[in-house]
């Protein structure tokens, strides 16, 4: 990694090293998520390192933990609070615990630029927040290698609203006398998410799906959501 280049970035979490540093989880267009030390100040500069922010970083080092020779805000930081800010840690927490360090993905990238951008609308215009979660998590998955066909199940047959189905994992769907309703899947594949026995529809099956990649480690940011 080169001294001089500039990357954009965000910051996915940050920790403390010793007095005078942290280490901070980045996500970049060009590098994925990667580690990477920084300083507290700049010359005289304290810096004010925000989640949801971009920023746009001059990194160095040749080891996977980097360092920061530089970082300066690239936009405001997305003030989130409430659910929306719990929302946004588990994003961060997820792309955290299931992305490989330094596997670039510019599709990752965006993906979570752009849900950024749909909690900032869901603080602002009171937009419905659960779609937005699970737009990512689908999208994630999918980014991961463990695309969801809400169109087919595993005999080729098209899913039909009428059915019922069973998730098989690594698989896909199966038809079953009880599971996940046919016309739920459905409207998740066309992004239509009018009713709420599709948001739960979309919430338990992308828990289903999410559970043999997280463990047993309980996430912080869902546990938040618990206490409110």
């Amino acid at each position: 990694m080169t001294d001089t280049a500039l990357w954009p970035g965000f910051i996915l979490h940050s920790r403390a090293l010793g007095e005078d540093k942290l280490i901070l989880q980045l996500l970049l267009a060009q590098h994925g998520r990667m580690s990477a030390v920084v300083r507290k100040k700049q010359g005289k500069r304290r810096l004010a390192l925000q989640p949801f922010q971009l920023f746009m970083l001059q990194l160095s080092g040749r080891t996977e933990l980097k360092t920061v020779r530089s970082i300066d805000e690239a936009s405001p930081a997305m003030l989130f609070s409430g659910t929306v800010l719990y929302s946004g840690m588990y994003l961060n927490e997820l792309v955290c615990r299931l992305w490989p360090d330094n596997l670039a993905s510019e599709q990752l990238f965006e993906l979570y630029q752009h849900s950024l951008q749909q909690l900032w609308q869901v603080q602002q215009q009171h937009v419905a927040l659960e779609p937005c979660l699970r737009r990512f998590e689908f999208a994630l998955l999918a980014e991961l290698g463990q695309p969801i066909d809400f169109h087919t199940d595993i005999d080729g047959r098209p899913i039909a609203a009428q059915n019922q189905y069973q998730w098989l994992h690594e698989q896909g769907f199966a038809l079953a006398s009880r599971g996940y309703s046919g016309s739920h899947l459905l409207a998740i594949a066309e992004d239509d998410w009018q009713h709420a026995d599709t948001l739960r529809c979309a919430k338990q099956l992308s828990r289903q799906l999410l559970a043999p990649l997280l463990g047993t480690k309980p996430l912080a940011s869902r546990a938040l959501f618990e206490q409110r």
